[in-house]
């Protein structure tokens, strides 16, 4: 396997790992109030935007080859933090408006942030020897 192609495998199961917690917040986003409501689904359709624009820059990266990946996938890596930033600032929006559903959606938000974390090492490193 390629740097290229495990650079991918890595960067696909990250961005992957953003769907959990957003399926848990869409969940607390059915029973919250209305106005609460409103907002974590504006919330929510910010994240899947900032999702699609990592995907799309890792698809990039994975039609551009050995020789010009690396620029592609470094915009991939920060469209990724970017989103993980958006998700950290809806969970803090959850924990601040809905009150009891808060602790389920910050616990998603930790193990997705520690997995992430793990995983931003590996992709880091790859990138770094491309």
């Amino acid at each position: 396997m390629s740097t290229l192609d495990d650079y991918v495998a890595k960067a696909r199961t990250a961005l992957e790992q953003l769907r959990p917690p957003l399926d848990e917040l869409r969940g607390q986003a059915d029973v919250a109030q209305s106005e609460a409501r409103d907002r974590l689904q504006a919330g929510i359709a910010a994240v899947q935007k900032a999702q699609a624009k990592a995907k799309a820059q890792l698809d990039q990266a994975a039609q551009a080859g050995q020789g010009t990946w690396q620029s592609t996938a470094r915009q991939t890596e920060q469209a990724l933090n970017d989103a993980g930033a958006q998700l950290q600032t809806l969970i803090d929006q959850v924990q601040g408006n809905v009150g009891a559903a808060a602790p389920a959606a910050r616990k998603a938000w930790v193990a997705f942030r520690d997995e992430w974390n793990r995983g931003q090492t590996d992709r880091t490193k790859l990138l770094d020897e491309g």
